[in-house]
């Protein structure tokens, strides 16, 4: 079994790396074109709000859907697709509210990180703003397409969208940002989502969705998603919000520290993006699966094989990244616009956050693992803590440390949350050996 996983989610790491690169040779673009530019400031503010529900919902859904569509598969591996509908309806509802709330409140929300500007800028920003909530909807169908797939061990397809997503936003970018400037990054953003998710429509189709559609929102299920993925919703906004603070504290230090933060956090998150991403993908059916007191050990050896394998690939790139921030970000970055100041400012903000390159890596398994597990609450006390941590620290490194504290303070707060979610997970699996209790108590 160890052996099958492994290559399984090098398999997916494959396709994923061709994704990533792909997206790489995108920022790179926008490195090249906007650089730390103020222009670039103001986009990275605008999409801030729809970014984070896009984020939170866009999780939220997979880690909802991936227990749900297994709980909902017969010994035939077929669908009931007359259950599943209803919580989809539902969630597709609410990120259309969301979205209509972005439309009409950005010129009053936007005012906490915009009270600086002129009124032409801010103009922009309200107006980027309501243009990229369209994503929120796009990420939400995206999402359930993914983790149907997933529940169906195929993985190597909805990795691929992201290629498809990412080569819309190259060419938008390229060959529109003349006209648009960083407008054609939020054109090129709708138009990857849209295509990507046609991309993986065209493999759920043969799975027949359409012939059970109902137009129904609540249900059993429903009132379980409102309970679980509440919880679940809860924890993505606050794990998601990091950004907001940064982009409140950043632009104080300067003009280009918000676009040199965005830069670093990229590089960063790069290798969870690949090989975390396909860890967690392929053992989260696998947790799901293993819900049971006979399939304890199961999850146990799921759960340490990933972590073990996780801790050891991130390690060694985590030192490598730190001991080379500056090479690393001028090799990809440094070009057009993108000068040597704009290096500087990426390379000091990327060296103290290098810490989280292992954090993320063990968050997203343990996340997945908690999940399957019903421990949703836990996780929701870790990830109150850390943020409460992270606006702490924000204040105390970045008076300490310049710009610089700001990315720590982030990655402080990370390397806690991975610390708490690794020994309760062990803690609690090895108690509930001990008790010959059953393992999970399944939501669903």
């Amino acid at each position: 079994m160890p052996k099958r996983i492994s290559k399984t989610i090098f398999s997916v790491a494959a396709i994923i790396l061709i994704s990533r690169l792909l997206g790489f040779v995108r920022e790179m673009v926008i490195a090249d074109v906007f650089g730390t530019s103020a222009d670039y400031d103001i986009y990275l503010i605008a999409v801030m709000l729809p970014a984070l529900a896009y984020g939170v919902i866009n999780f939220a859904s997979i880690y909802f859907f991936v227990p749900f569509l297994t709980q909902h598969q017969n010994s035939e591996n077929k669908t009931d697709w007359q259950a599943i509908y209803p919580p989809l309806n539902l969630i597709l509802l609410v990120s259309s509210v969301i979205i209509l709330i972005i439309i009409v409140g950005s010129p009053y929300i936007m005012k906490i990180w915009g009270s600086q500007l002129s009124d032409e800028k801010f103009a922009q920003v309200v107006l980027y703003s309501r243009l990229s909530s369209v994503m929120i909807f796009l990420g939400t169908t995206e999402a359930f397409m993914r983790a149907f797939l997933n529940v169906k061990k195929i993985f190597t397809f909805p990795a691929g969208g992201f290629i498809v997503y990412n080569i819309f936003c190259i060419g938008s970018i390229y060959f529109l940002y003349q006209s648009y400037s960083v407008g054609a990054i939020i054109i090129g953003l709708i138009a990857g989502l849209f295509f990507q998710n046609l991309f993986l429509f065209l493999k759920i189709i043969k799975f027949k969705p359409l012939q059970s559609f109902t137009p129904r929102l609540f249900t059993d299920h429903s009132q379980a998603l409102l309970k679980t993925a509440g919880i679940v919703v809860v924890i993505e906004l606050i794990n998601r919000s990091y950004f907001l603070l940064d982009r409140f504290i950043a632009p104080s230090f300067g003009e280009g520290i918000v676009s040199a933060l965005n830069y670093s956090q990229i590089i960063v998150q790069l290798p969870d993006s690949i090989i975390g991403f396909a860890i967690g993908a392929v053992v989260f059916p696998l947790f799901s699966e293993s819900t049971g007191k006979d399939q304890l050990e199961r999850f146990q050896a799921i759960y340490k094989l990933a972590v073990s394998h996780a801790v050891f690939i991130a390690v060694p790139i985590a030192v490598f990244f730190y001991l080379h921030a500056e090479e690393i970000v001028y090799l990809l970055f440094h070009r057009g616009v993108f000068d040597a100041h704009s290096v500087e400012l990426t390379a000091t903000t990327l060296k103290p956050y290098v810490i989280s390159i292992v954090s993320l890596f063990i968050i997203s398994t343990s996340m997945r693992a908690c999940y399957s597990g019903g421990w949703g609450k836990i996780v929701l006390l870790f990830v109150s803590i850390s943020f409460g941590l992270k606006f702490f620290l924000n204040t105390i490194f970045s008076n300490a440390f310049g710009y610089a504290g700001i990315s720590l303070a982030t990655a402080a707060a990370n390397l806690f949350f991975a610390c708490a979610m690794i020994i309760f997970i062990i803690r609690k699996t090895e108690m509930v050996a001990k008790n010959n209790l059953s393992l999970l108590c399944c939501p669903f």
